[in-house]
């Protein structure tokens, strides 16, 4: 099935910034828009990202393409790209 509005612009902003890591904060604000982005928590936006992860791990379970970067936000590895 077709990802979600908010899963495609996360995964649009994360493949705007290929191998870099993009801060927590930057993808509620591309996610969600400027002024719904204050009510965003934390875990909202961990569970979108979890759904992400799920989504395309059920077209190629054997890489892991969004990383985690503890403590700032998250990054795109993109075997294609690398």
């Amino acid at each position: 099935p077709p990802l979600s509005v908010p899963q495609f612009r996360l995964l649009e902003i994360l493949y705007d910034h290929q191998g870099e890591a993009v801060s927590r904060q930057e993808i509620i604000r591309a996610v969600w828009g400027e002024e719904q982005s204050l009510g965003v928590s934390d875990q909202a936006l961990d569970a979108l990202v979890r759904r992400l992860r799920d989504r395309l791990a059920a077209s190629d379970p054997e890489y892991p393409y969004l990383v985690t970067i503890r403590g700032y936000g998250f990054r795109l590895d993109n075997p294609v790209y690398l």
